[in-house]
């Protein structure tokens, strides 16, 4: 199945790490839409021309990180889903899943305003963000125990978006103020479907960037 996906794209490790513990981490083939070819297609694929999308029949995408992990879930042919079926874990795990990307939401939105030009550049936009990370690390230091126990989607999210932090944001020291909950993501990330797909810088990203500024 072709993946529209990029090395550094924290949307899309979810999506890998997802495949990986399943052991359908070999069913994709990769196109990057950093190149005028896969703009081209992703366009075509994805009307929101986003990463990730999967393509899972001819002419049919689905899209986003959400959707795309429940149909990597739907796949595996042994173990266990990542999405717990009824009680309140079903409702943690999806809660999770959305406190973990809403971080990122904002760890990435924060970035982008720092790139402007600064002229354009919004600080109070910036803080905004930073302000809901703060709140959102602040949440699972406090609930870090409820974080224990089986791999669910919830749990990737999260880890993953703390993962991101520590790739785009290495000046915020979340590790120092949030002891438990880095110990608690020093061992998800031991994980061999997580340490399998790590953070890797772009070239095509690195460039496009260059020829932006």
């Amino acid at each position: 199945m072709r993946m529209y996906h990029d090395s550094n794209c924290p949307y899309s490790r979810k999506v890998l790490i997802m495949a990986e513990h399943h052991g359908l981490g070999n069913i994709f083939e990769f196109v990057s839409p950093f190149t005028p070819e896969g703009l081209a297609a992703i366009s075509q694929d994805n009307p929101l021309a986003k990463m990730p999308a999967l393509v899972i029949e001819k002419g049919f995408a689905i899209f986003d990180s959400r959707v795309i992990c429940r149909y990597i879930d739907s796949l595996r042919k042994a173990g266990a889903s990542l999405y717990p079926a009824e009680g309140m874990a079903q409702w943690r795990c999806l809660r999770y899943e959305a406190l973990g990307d809403g971080m990122l939401d904002a760890a990435i939105t924060a970035r982008q305003e720092l790139f402007r030009p600064q002229s354009s550049k919004l600080q109070d936009r910036i803080d905004k963000q930073m302000s809901k990370l703060d709140a959102g690390l602040k949440c699972l230091e406090s609930e870090v125990d409820l974080l224990e126990g089986e791999l669910t989607v919830g749990i990737v999210a999260v880890s993953n978006a703390l993962s991101y932090l520590d790739f785009r944001w290495p000046q915020l020291p979340w590790r120092d103020t949030h002891p438990r909950l880095a110990a608690w993501q020093a061992r998800i990330e031991k994980l061999a479907s997580f340490e399998a797909h790590p953070y890797i810088e772009s070239d095509l990203l690195v460039k496009k960037l260059a020829a932006a500024r």
